[in-house]
C-alpha cells in the first residue's frame, strides 16, 4: 500500500545529518512536489575542537546544502554539538513539536535510535515524541541509517538496532545531488575508504538498492504510518 507524502518534516542533531541519511530521497520527493521542511538542532561543530577553540557556525552550510536538495524551510537551533545531553529532554521535546505544530508535516524523518551518537538518539526520540498520536498532524514517522553512526552503533552492541522495512527507488540524479549537498559540508566529505566518502555514499546506495533488485536506493526504518 502507498501513502502520499506532501508534507515532510527532516528532523537531525547536526547539519549533514539530513544529507547522509536522506539526502537522495529528499531530492526525489521535492522533485515531485512534496513541500520539505529541516529541522536541524545544533549548529556548530564544536565537538571537533579542543576546548571549543575554532569552532565553526555551520549555518550556511546547512542553508546551502538544504537548497542543493530543494529544500524550501529550514529552522536551525543553537544547542551545542554533542551537548544535548545537558538539555532536559522537555526542552528537546517542546522544540521539535514546536517545529510540528508550526508546519504541520504529514511525514517525519529523523536519525535512528540505534546510533552509538547520542545527540542522534536523543532527537530520534524527540521527534517520536513530536508525532505521536494525537499530537498533530504526522500520519508517518521514518528514521534513516548515518554511516558512521548507525552501523557502528550496532557493532558496538547497543540494544536497539537498525532493521530497514521501507526502500526509497533513487534515480542517478539523485545520488550526485546528495553528494553535491555533502560537498557543502566541506571537510565532513572524507576520502575512500570513509563510509562518508563520495565513494562510499554511492556503495551504501548501490547495496540498498540491490536488497530491491533496482541500481539505487535509501532504506529507512517505519516507526508508526497510519494508512
Amino acid at each position: 500500500m502507498h501513502r502520499k507524502i506532501s508534507k515532510l518534516l527532516v528532523v537531525g542533531a547536526h547539519g549533514d545529518d539530513e544529507t547522509l541519511g536522506a539526502g537522495g530521497t529528499i531530492a526525489r520527493l521535492a522533485d515531485e512536489g512534496v513541500t520539505i521542511s529541516l529541522c536541524i538542532l545544533t549548529n556548530d561543530d564544536g565537538s571537533r575542537s579542543a576546548n571549543g577553540a575554532g569552532v565553526v557556525n555551520r549555518t550556511a552550510a546547512i542553508e546551502l546544502a538544504a537548497k542543493t536538495l530543494g529544500i524550501e524551510r529550514v529552522r536551525i537551533h543553537e544547542f551545542g554539538d554533542n551537548r544535548l545531553d545537558t538539555v532536559s529532554h522537555l526542552e528537546l521535546n517542546r522544540t521539535v513539536e514546536n517545529e510540528v505544530r508550526d508546519f504541520e508535516p504529514d511525514t517525519i524523518l529523523t536519525t535512528s535510535m540505534c546510533d552509538l551518537s547520542t545527540d542522534h538518539a536523543l532527537v530520534s526520540r524527540a521527534a517520536r515524541v513530536a508525532g505521536r498520536p494525537g499530537k498533530g498532524s504526522v500520519q508517518e514517522v521514518r528514521t534513516f541509517e548515518i554511516r558512521s553512526a548507525t552501523d557502528v552503533g550496532e557493532a558496538s552492541g547497543l540494544p536497539v538496532t537498525f532493521r530497514p522495512n521501507c526502500w526509497q527507488r533513487l534515480e542517478e540524479t539523485h545520488i550526485e545531488r546528495k553528494v553535491e549537498a555533502l560537498r557543502a559540508y566541506g571537510k565532513e566529505l572524507e576520502p575512500w575508504p570513509h563510509p562518508r566518502s563520495e565513494r562510499g555514499v554511492r556503495a551504501l546506495a548501490e547495496y540498498r538498492g540491490s536488497q530491491i533488485s533496482t541500481e539505487l536506493a535509501e532504506a529507512f526504518e517505519i516507526v508508526r504510518v497510519v494508512y
